[in-house]
């Protein structure tokens, strides 16, 4: 949407082919609505992907929203929370978040803050300040490379050799951050994916942890309004519009499609093919749709695919309010014995739900649920019930409260990001007039997730403007490294620069 939109602003003909019969958008996608009777009144609640943040260094994308006018009603986020459960033992937790935003420690050592919070002293053993010097280590470590930009040669390794010789509970910290990100276990997320996470939202700089909310559901704050935006420049968006083909015409590309065999908008279509030629073809796709395509219409079997991963979102509502401590920070993420992954207070967050528990006294919870693959197999009630269960556990006043539940099951597209290598899709693609955008694709810029996809949609559209000798549009850098920091980057790399020079002499001789 992205880049349709930025070709539209430039007058260009622009054709958006939507799969969904439904919604735009991908991971920001709309849902069916969850209705809701409760004291006489009915209430209807947007559904959604889940819920999404906009961080510190999302330049790109609050860039695009400024020049288009577009106020998706920014929430900011206030605290979040680390619970931990380890087997057989109480629940413990911490707040974590304002510590990291208002460390007074410069990066990448702020995460010491911690320590004066003596929540978190009481949760670390002995075992636990032990490797801390293995934990600083691995931090350290991590500001020596940039796997968005470079090819760091991370390939072979995962999350679970980083995070070796560490101590349990700090690893279940890390652990839970890194499956908040990354939504997989250990061993199948790519350490350098995991860096370029640390890099990205946390290690470089303290402010990179400020982050806000949406107020409202993802399609109405910010997908909609893209539409819209696009529509009013001339371009097109086609729901229901599965792309089966693409095939060399000339110089430029015919692109065929066909309504998704699940749709319901026009099932008598479902087997007729429409087409369209174009003089560029740019692909936003997920993995697994990027990689049928390109395998089946251009035998791209030498290139290399990042995994996707699935999830589910599980929301409940509540006929009172979670009470103490720790039901101050609006959001948090769970560890050790739960098998939720994180929460949010939707009450705290979006007007609808604010609206409601300001009226009834209620709250309403959105949790998410990242794996492992043998819990995601559950059938939905189990997992529901389960999730229930995590949540009464802490917060106890919670346990016969429940007025209603929701389950989504999201399919198998969130990107696991393995690093900028030269095998990878690539912005440019080895096809002449094809492009590719995505929060997977390759690009050098040390974004993620959805500020990496709005920065390669405007590569992806600079290419074609570039072609048609159009004016391009300017793609902010991320903020430099904290000055600490970027000495101690800077040592790391003149380190590695000698090492391998060293050690092509070696070779050569």
């Amino acid at each position: 949407m992205t880049a349709g939109l930025h070709l539209a602003r430039r007058g260009l003909s622009v054709l958006l082919l939507e799969a969904d019969p439904n919604f735009p958008g991908g991971r920001l996608q709309g849902g069916a609505a969850v209705t809701l009777e409760h004291n006489g009144r009915t209430w209807s609640f947007p559904g959604e992907h889940g819920l999404h943040g906009v961080w510190g260094q999302y330049h790109n994308l609050r860039a695009m929203l400024a020049r288009e006018d577009i106020d998706p009603g920014f929430v900011p986020a206030k605290e979040e929370a680390w619970i931990l459960r380890h087997p057989k033992s109480a629940v413990q937790w911490t707040k974590g978040g304002s510590a990291l935003r208002k460390s007074w420690i410069p990066a990448p050592f702020h995460y010491l803050a911690l320590f004066i919070r003596p929540r978190f002293l009481q949760m670390l053993t002995l075992r636990d300040l032990a490797s801390m010097f293995r934990v600083l280590g691995g931090l350290i470590f991590a500001t020596a490379y940039d796997p968005a930009v470079e090819d760091a040669r991370l390939d072979r390794f995962t999350l679970a050799d980083f995070f070796k010789g560490w101590s349990p509970t700090l690893q279940s910290l890390f652990l839970g951050l890194a499956r908040n990100f990354t939504s997989a276990r250990p061993d199948q997320v790519p350490q350098a994916g995991f860096i370029a996470f640390l890099r990205f939202y946390t290690l470089l700089r303290r402010d990179a942890w400020r982050f806000n909310y949406f107020n409202r559901d993802s399609h109405s704050a910010l997908i909609a309004p893209l539409q819209a935006r696009i529509e009013a420049a001339g371009g097109k968006l086609q729901l229901g519009a599965q792309v089966t083909d693409l095939i060399r015409d000339g110089e430029g590309w015919r692109v065929q499609w066909q309504q998704p065999p699940s749709s319901e908008a026009v099932p008598e279509a479902e087997n007729e093919i429409s087409e369209a030629n174009a003089s560029h073809v740019i692909l936003a796709l997920d993995i697994p749709g990027a990689r049928k395509l390109l395998t089946h219409s251009l035998s791209a079997h030498a290139l290399t695919w990042s995994m996707a991963v699935p999830s589910v979102v599980v929301r409940y509502w509540f006929n009172r309010k979670p009470k103490g401590s720790s039901a101050e920070p609006e959001a948090g993420i769970f560890t050790g014995e739960f098998i939720l992954d994180n929460y949010f207070w939707l009450h705290r967050i979006q007007a609808v739900f604010g609206d409601w528990s300001q009226v009834t006294g209620g709250s309403a919870v959105e949790c998410h649920i990242y794996g492992p693959p043998e819990i995601l197999l559950e059938p939905d009630a189990v997992l529901l019930a389960r999730g229930l269960q995590d949540i009464g556990r802490v917060w106890p006043e919670l346990r016969s409260a429940l007025i209603t539940q929701s389950i989504r099951r999201n399919a198998a597209t969130h990107s696991l990001f393995s690093g900028n290598t030269d095998q990878g899709l690539s912005v440019q693609t080895p096809w002449s007039q094809l492009w590719a955008c995505g929060d997977w694709v390759r690009y050098p810029h040390g974004s993620l997730y959805m500020e990496r996809a709005v920065v390669t949609g405007l590569a992806a559209a600079n290419g074609v403007l570039t072609a048609k000798n159009l004016p391009t549009y300017d793609i902010q850098p991320v903020d430099p490294p904290e000055i600490l920091v970027r000495w101690i980057e800077r040592l790391l790399r003149w380190v590695r620069r000698r090492a391998r020079s060293y050690g092509q002499r070696r070779e050569q001789n």
